[in-house]
């Protein structure tokens, strides 16, 4: 076939400019037919990444966002239909030609949120991108193959105007020793925008020097600046307090703790797991590895395509762009990529090479083409083989579309399994390796398929093929290794010295005499546990397991009598489709709600949509994280709380909620209501007041081999899990 214009035509994009993220407005693709032109039956279609939230299109109610029509200057009819295309560009509209055809200059014009009868047009996706494509593909026959237009239509996405300021801070720091602070301007989506300036007042908890009281954002950045020479002059947690009196803008930094030896473990931060546009995610390399590096400010990163789409020529690519910005001491990079073979030979691993390395193994070459069919590995045992022997080499099974198969474990290649991402929190997987007496560490990432590692935000649910499988923010590894270079952290996750924790950085340290977190090791009479954790909000709770078994609940906080939280949580499922829609309504029965306030949602196109004084409406998902409600209610000895939603129903009496809490399993794989007393109200100003805790547990000494570790939850729902230290008692 003549794959050019002279034959296929040419397409356009109007307007020509930035698309800003998020904004409603119109967009117009017009194409020009070519000497083929399009017969009756043949279809044209219009594709992008599936990894997109825009709008998705729809064709029925001309006043509703989204609204989108075709037309054409042919005689013939033009129909037109949203549907999944192929992989990356899942998807599409598809245009039918019937009743004629469309001959050589004949158009079709396809507008994309039409606000000629009263819509608002279509809404953008929510995250930026330096080349955002339209594909435009071809089926002049009726044949249903589809060839791809020569031209492709790109625009920049670009941030929206400032939501919020942040301020990120080293995990460790020596007392003295001078280090750089990030403060950070976002949108309401998450992203870094600099249409953000301001002064900003800065306040720390600990005696400082070098940090000023104020300093001036300029507008024009790229949304980050870093204040350098900044000093901590005392030992203990601390945290960086921001803010913008002027725009009402308020924040508290990830918590650090300063120690006066520069000797010893540190604490650094790293999102490894995430995709670029080579393979299913969005984004160039270059601004892929920069995000992590300069916006997200995390300490370290990699790469994980998935491996059936990575050529031979993608992984020479990633080779060289993790040999260019790997740099000992200031960011690291590891090379890697995605075992992505189905649940039943192995499920997702994402692999980890130390150094670099010439060859990758995949579990197929599926839609990769120019590929060395002789790597292929598959099942995961294969893979297992291909590696014997070597020590560069790092396994983690995680949880994404597929989840890792835990009955191919590898103790040999494997010290981790990954129990959050942008995916959704998974605590039950976490639950199956201690149930299998696995000895294995926990971390979290970001699984990031939007150009933005370490700072994944949620998408929303207006793209109806991306936003159920990114439902949640990222989460992070913190690792407790001597120095930022590739061996240290390498070996201090190979021994299980980190942990993982959702998108605050939550710092935790866990001991038991002289075991570290992840330590294997025995231990005589009473083992004591000894715990600190700091975080940017106030710590809430934390609960100590042995292996699968909860054996202490503890509160740090006080709860109250005037006010009650409600909140949901849970997956349906392991694999696919996971994420549980929980809309519903929250009834107050003999009794008045004096407010309402969200607790924990993630996305911000869900939470409260109606509010009155006997009840509460409100849309929300999960995917193992918390959403809920604080209600402060008006009672008497009646009043009945009534819980419903598409996951089920329950009611509770107040007297019940406020003497002993309320829960119910909803089904599913960890599906739960729960109703208690809320918690003291913290205003943010008092946040580094309760920003630690540092406590001693003693254990049960009971004779065997024993896994103690500990989740810690923030007030604001964020949580974070150690490794277990795993213990042998006589």
């Amino acid at each position: 076939m003549r794959l050019n214009k002279e034959y296929m035509g040419t397409v356009s994009l109007s307007p020509e400019r930035d698309v800003i993220a998020g904004e409603f407005s119109t967009w117009t693709i017009t194409f020009t037919a070519g000497e083929y032109g399009i017969d009756d039956g043949g279809t044209l279609v219009v594709a992008w990444k599936s990894v997109s939230d825009w709008d998705s299109p729809q064709f029925d109610e001309p006043a509703m966002p989204g609204y989108t029509t075709v037309s054409t200057t042919g005689d013939c009819r033009v129909s037109a239909r949203y549907s999944k295309f192929v992989r990356s560009f899942g998807n599409s509209i598809l245009i039918d030609v019937n009743g004629g055809y469309i001959k050589k200059g004949d158009q079709i014009r396809i507008v994309l949120g039409d606000t000629s009868q009263g819509s608002f047009g279509m809404r953008a996706q929510s995250f930026c991108e330096r080349e955002h494509e339209f594909r435009i593909f071809l089926d002049p026959c009726g044949t249903a193959r589809y060839e791809e237009m020569p031209e492709r239509l790109k625009v920049r996405i670009v941030p929206s105007f400032h939501h919020e300021i942040q301020a990120i801070v080293p995990g460790t720091v020596t007392v003295g020793e001078p280090f750089d602070i990030a403060i950070r301007a976002l949108d309401e989506f998450g992203n870094p925008t600099g249409l953000y300036g301001g002064r900003i007042s800065l306040r720390t908890s600990l005696r400082s020097e070098g940090i000023p009281d104020e300093v001036l954002f300029p507008e024009g950045t790229e949304g980050v600046i870093r204040l350098k020479g900044c000093r901590i002059m005392e030992e203990g947690f601390w945290n960086l307090v921001i803010s913008d009196s002027e725009r009402g803008y308020h924040a508290c930094s990830n918590a650090s703790r300063a120690v006066k030896s520069p000797a010893g473990d540190r604490l650094f931060w790293g999102d490894m797991h995430g995709q670029t546009r080579e393979t299913v995610g969005t984004g160039l390399l270059d601004d892929y590895y920069s995000f992590a590096r300069d916006k997200a400010c995390i300490d370290f990163t990699g790469w994980q395509g998935n491996d059936f789409e990575v050529s031979d020529e993608t992984w020479k690519e990633i080779r060289e762009y993790t040999k260019k910005y790997d740099e000992e001491g200031r960011f690291l990079v590891y090379l890697g990529y995605e075992w992505s073979g189905t649940t039943p030979q192995g499920g997702d691993h994402n692999v980890y090479f130390l150094g670099d390395n010439e060859d990758f193994y995949p579990s197929s070459n599926w839609t990769a083409t120019s590929v060395d069919n002789s790597n292929n590995a598959n099942p995961i045992t294969e893979l297992h083989d291909k590696l014997k022997g070597r020590s560069d080499v790092l396994l983690i099974p995680h949880i994404g579309g597929r989840y890792g198969n835990l009955d191919y474990f590898n103790p040999a290649f494997s010290s981790v399994i990954e129990i959050h991402s942008h995916h959704g929190t998974f605590e039950w997987f976490a639950f199956d390796a201690m149930r299998k007496r696995m000895k294995v560490g926990f971390i979290a990432a970001s699984d990031d398929h939007t150009c933005r590692p370490g700072l994944s935000y949620p998408l929303s649910g207006h793209g109806k093929s991306a936003s159920g499988a990114f439902d949640v923010a990222s989460g992070f590894t913190g690792v407790f290794a001597p120095a930022l270079t590739k061996k240290a952290i390498w070996d201090a996750i190979r021994k299980r010295h980190c942990y993982a924790s959702t998108f605050d950085r939550i710092y935790l340290e866990t001991r038991i005499g002289s075991l570290f977190m992840g330590d294997e090791g025995a231990v005589t009479g009473v083992p004591t546990l000894e715990l600190k954790a700091a975080g940017s909000y106030p710590i809430e709770s934390y609960e100590i397991y042995d292996w699968d078994r909860k054996i202490l609940e503890a509160e740090c906080l006080k709860r109250e009598r005037r006010r009650i939280r409600i909140r949901w949580s849970g997956v349906v499922y392991r694999g696919r489709g996971k994420s549980s829609k929980w809309d519903g309504m929250i009834y107050v029965q003999d009794g008045k709600i004096i407010s309402a306030e969200k607790y924990a949602f993630d996305r911000i196109d869900q939470g409260i949509v109606i509010k009155s004084d006997k009840y509460v409406k409100f849309t929300s998902s999960t995917s193992g994280d918390y959403d809920g409600l604080i209600l402060e209610l008006e009672t008497t000895d009646k009043t009945v709380v009534k819980f419903s939603s598409k996951v089920g129903s329950a009611e509770a009496s107040y007297e019940e909620i406020m003497a002993n809490g309320f829960t119910k399993d909803m089904g599913g794989l960890n599906l739960r209501l729960e109703m208690a007393p809320a918690y003291e109200d913290i205003s943010p100003e008092e946040y580094p007041s309760y920003d630690h805790i540092e406590v001693s547990r003693e254990l049960p000494s009971d004779a065997g081999e024993h896994a103690f570790w500990v989740k810690v939850l923030q007030s604001n729902g964020n949580a974070a899990w150690s490794s277990p230290i795993f213990v042998s008692q006589k």
